[in-house]
């Protein structure tokens, strides 16, 4: 992700491709996996958490007596920047503060699980949870978290039920 892809004061991100580490070491950027992108929505504290990161880069680039691009990426250690974190820093990141919270058993990629059926069991429709995760279409995602959806029938069941005594 680039600072280039977050906009602030619209409060949106744009999703449009990966990062990886090629043969020795060499950042590779591609296409995200249905090479489509998309653009998501952020809430107000995301946005504030954005903005505080940007202004804390942007100070420690000043720091060093380098500038901060609109295509420096929002996670970078090197000053400016210039270089991302690789997909196995991210990893190693999240496992020390998993590690520092005491929680075991969670993985990385069980946050997207989390987030999907989180916004499934609150009642979010399934095209808009489908179009956050990157999903080509919606049967895709309720083929992936139909189960979570089953609490979400129940009160449907209820809703209809009540509605129908009136």
């Amino acid at each position: 992700m680039r600072w280039s892809d977050v906009d602030l004061k619209a409060g949106t991100l744009l999703i449009g491709r990966s990062v990886g580490e090629g043969p020795g070491a060499e950042i590779v950027e591609k296409d995200t996996k249905t090479h489509a992108a998309r653009r998501i929505a952020l809430d107000p504290d995301s946005v504030d958490v954005l903005r505080t990161h940007r202004d804390r880069m942007t100070e420690r680039a000043v720091e060093f007596g380098v500038k901060m691009l609109n295509d420096s990426y929002v996670f970078s250690r090197s000053p400016g920047g210039r270089r991302p974190w690789v997909p196995n820093e991210v990893t190693e990141a999240f496992i020390q503060l998993r590690n520092q919270m005491g929680i075991t058993g969670i993985r990385l990629h069980d946050l997207r699980h989390f987030v999907a059926t989180q916004l499934l069991a609150a009642g979010v429709p399934v095209r808009p949870v489908s179009g956050r995760l990157g999903h080509a279409n919606a049967a895709t995602t309720l083929g992936v978290y139909a189960h979570s959806l089953k609490e979400s029938d129940r009160e449907a069941a209820e809703t209809l039920g009540a509605l129908l005594r009136k």
